[in-house]
């Protein structure tokens, strides 16, 4: 009875559970209808809304076109505002330059336009034929009185005025005149009216007056700082143009020069050291060019030497080189003489062209201003182009000698010039000139030492008895053959190891192999053999090395042989370099810029 109600209460749960389960399907089922009937408005909503966010992408692209093109027009905007206000900027800058330039002219015009008259007048007073036609009375006195006065008068403070008057009366025999004319020539430049008289009296063949004025011309000069105007004095100086006097002034006054200069070393114990350090950067420059693949075996064998053996033949190249460069430009044969007179004639319309301090600057900033119009106001190639001629250098005494013998080429010199500036340091260059060459000499030693591969030879540097370098290769050859015999005869059997595995390799296959078969038969068989292998590989082994140690030794014999011959040949053949060039510097011992018997005064 009481399964049967239990039975029955089990029933009416299992219906009701199903109840719920039909009541729960069915509102899954309303649901899913409701969502049915609803996905068409969704699906409209969301093609509505894709089809808005295409409208707003080709809007933007639109929009994003616009702005490249605005961009576009911004930036050729800026770049034409940026070119017209370059290009404005240069026009203000001709402008003013112009402008600036136009009052320059004015000025110049009006205060220095009648210089050049003055020094016309002079070039013609101090020319040879205006002396003759005085005398032959072409040319009337008392029209070069006239010409002269009107000039002073003209340019009161200009030296060049009362110059040209002591010179106008000189022509006339008034030495009063002459002595007041030279007076206000020296109140007004000194140094230049000195030079100026000490080249016109030469001229006019006043020799000895001209001397005089030299000698009191050399006196006014600062040593650190002479101008161009004294650089193509020394031509017609050296020349004995103005004389042999005046010669023998300059002569003492430069050697006075260059031994009171602070950089010019004077002479003492340590002298030749001093002189060396002094003339070593030109000395230098004759140097015969760094070693590269012309002593490459040399440099590899020599080891350590090599520094002391490159340095020597450096030094003994450069003195070499030195005293060749020496001979070649100032030779003991002089070139022939062009027209007498002829440095005295450029010394003087140099100096009568030079132009004042004054006048200087202004044309100076003339010539700049015109660039800058030239360049359409560009101030960088203005600067970048900049005339060094604008700029007369001065150089102190010992640079000018320095440059004078060893670049003519930055010095406006000619061949009398250079040779009187070697003539006032001849000591000096020819005493570093043979301090650098006994430097060669003690650096260099008397053997080189040669290393290959453990085998050293000395090959002789100085040529003091001949080298048998048959003897040296073969002497190399027997020690590579003695050192490949040892390398090939370390090379010996290991017994022990070879009867080892021979006999383990038998006692596996005898005593194992007959009595194992699958995995165990398969290992112990693989063991026999690698152990036959090995016993195999220690007989052959000392053959194949051996044999292999032998080409490797020979190859390197070879090569070792030849590299010696390289390195004994560069040896010679620096050495005799070396020598070569020691044997030219000692020339310059015996040698002099001033022939023997030439009439120095």
């Amino acid at each position: 009875m009481n399964e049967q109600q239990e039975s029955v209460r089990a029933l009416e749960e299992l219906r009701e559970g199903l109840g719920e389960l039909r009541t729960a399907h069915d509102l899954s089922a309303e649901e899913l209808r409701r969502l049915i009937a609803r996905s068409p408005v969704h699906d409209a909503a969301l093609a509505r809304l894709q089809g808005e966010l295409g409208d707003q992408k080709a809007v933007l692209a639109e929009v994003r076109q616009e702005i490249a093109a605005i961009a576009r027009t911004v930036d050729s905007t800026h770049e034409a505002f940026t070119d017209f206000l370059e290009r404005y900027g240069r026009h203000q800058i001709v402008a003013n330059a112009r402008a600036e330039l136009t009052q320059l002219t004015v000025v110049w015009k009006a205060d220095y336009a009648d210089r050049q008259r003055t020094r016309n007048l002079a070039r013609g007073l101090v020319h040879e034929l205006t002396a003759h036609a005085l005398r032959d009375g072409s040319v009337d006195q008392a029209v070069i009185d006239a010409c002269v006065a009107e000039r002073w008068l003209a340019e009161p403070t200009y030296w060049l005025a009362p110059a040209a008057m002591a010179v106008a009366a000189r022509h006339r025999g008034d030495d009063q005149q002459v002595s007041r004319a030279t007076s206000y020539a020296f109140s007004r430049d000194q140094a230049k009216s000195k030079l100026f008289f000490a080249l016109t009296w030469s001229r006019m063949g006043r020799l000895s007056e001209a001397a005089s004025w030299m000698d009191r011309y050399l006196g006014s000069l600062r040593r650190d700082e002479l101008g161009p105007e004294f650089t193509v004095l020394l031509d017609a100086i050296a020349d004995a143009e103005l004389g042999h006097e005046a010669l023998t002034y300059a002569s003492e006054t430069m050697a006075r020069w260059f031994r009171e200069d602070p950089s010019a070393l004077n002479w003492g114990p340590a002298s030749s050291r001093a002189q060396l350090r002094r003339w070593q950067p030109w000395l230098r420059e004759f140097s015969a060019a760094a070693p590269t693949d012309a002593f490459a075996a040399l440099r590899e064998l020599s080891g350590e030497g090599w520094d002391a053996v490159e340095e020597s033949w450096r030094s003994a190249t450069a003195a070499s080189g030195a005293a060749r460069y020496l001979m070649e430009e100032f030779p003991a044969q002089r070139p022939v003489r062009g027209r007498k007179g002829q440095y005295t004639d450029r010394a003087l319309d140099h100096l009568i062209d030079q132009q004042e301090p004054d006048e200087a600057r202004l044309r100076r900033r003339m010539a700049q201003l015109q660039k800058l119009i030239d360049q359409e106001g560009n101030l960088e190639a203005v600067v970048l182009a900049g005339d060094p001629t604008l700029e007369e250098e001065t150089l102190d005494f010992v640079t000018l000698l320095e440059r004078a013998v060893f670049a003519p080429e930055r010095l406006s010199l000619g061949p009398p010039g250079r040779r009187l500036a070697l003539t006032c340091v001849w000591e000096s260059v020819r005493e570093a000139t043979a301090a650098m060459a006994l430097r060669s000499r003690t650096l260099m030693p008397a053997t080189v030492v040669l290393t290959v591969d453990g085998w050293s030879c000395e090959v002789p540097t100085h040529g003091s008895g001949p080298l048998d370098t048959a003897q040296v290769a073969e002497d190399l050859h027997a020690y590579q053959e003695s050192r490949i015999r040892s390398h090939v005869e370390s090379v010996a059997p290991s017994w022990a190891l070879t009867f080892g595995c021979g006999a383990l390799a038998g006692l596996v296959a005898v005593l194992l192999l007959p009595f194992l078969d699958g995995i165990g038969f398969a290992f112990f068989l693989l063991l026999a053999l690698a152990l036959g292998c090995g016993a195999l590989w220690g007989v052959i082994r000392v053959p194949v090395r051996r044999h292999g140690l032998r080409e490797e030794g020979v190859r390197r014999q070879a090569e070792s042989v030849r590299q010696l011959n390289e390195a004994v040949n560069q040896v010679l053949t620096l050495s005799a370099q070396w020598r070569r060039g020691l044997a030219a510097a000692a020339r310059l011992e015996t040698w002099s810029p001033v022939e023997h018997g030439e009439d120095r005064a």
